[in-house]
């Protein structure tokens, strides 16, 4: 009997010495084990699906196939203005795109045939229709896009990442830029005028 006592007595010692502090103790840190295991398992998950399905960057295209010459008439043509940023001019020699971007801050210009000039609304740059700069605070001439044609159907092919920058001179009309330079392989391309074209609209154009 005396045996049977001493044991109780042991185990009431043991439960006694189990504080409700020791207790949350022991939850603390069977929850943060749990924690753990479920970040890691989180963390698992995301980086099977992102090897699964990795993020996408969806870029503006910069190549643009926009038809043959004889789709386009004498002067400076918009459609291609807001789609691919460039203007196409076809001249009296030629063919050739400006990249419709202002060479002081960035802003789009608008072309007004009746003034035969670009003008940029942001802070008033002038160009004319060869892109070189009439008035404003443009620091250089508008950009020329390379302009090819396609070997298969001989369509224009307008490349507006690859760009002629030429250094421009200071004359007393504005920064100026001979077009000898500019009408140069792949940046320019020859071709007869349309029919019945003529200097009389914008002598530039000759």
């Amino acid at each position: 009997m005396s045996t049977t006592i001493s044991g109780t007595g042991n185990q009431d010692s043991l439960n006694d010495a189990v504080t409700p502090s020791d207790l949350g103790r022991r939850k603390f840190i069977l929850a943060a084990g749990w924690s753990v295991v479920g970040l890691t398992l989180a963390g698992s998950t995301y980086a099977a699906y992102k090897f699964m399905f990795p993020p996408i960057l969806y870029e503006p295209p910069t190549v643009f196939k926009i038809g043959h010459v004889t789709e386009y008439g004498l002067g400076v043509d918009e459609r291609w203005k807001l789609k691919g940023r460039f203007w196409v001019v076809r001249n009296m020699r030629g063919i050739y795109n400006m990249i419709s971007i202002c060479r002081h801050l960035g802003c789009t210009p608008n072309w007004f045939p009746d003034q035969k000039r670009f003008r940029c609304p942001c802070h008033g740059s002038i160009y004319d229709v060869h892109g070189n700069v009439r008035g404003g605070p443009a620091p250089r001439t508008l950009w020329r896009g390379m302009i090819t044609k396609d070997p298969v159907d001989g369509a224009l092919v307008v490349n507006t990442v690859v760009r002629l920058d030429p250094n421009p001179t200071q004359t007393p009309q504005g920064l100026w830029v001979k077009e000898k330079v500019k009408e140069i392989s792949p940046y320019w391309i020859q071709h007869s005028p349309p029919p019945g074209a003529s200097c009389s609209s914008n002598r530039l154009l000759c």
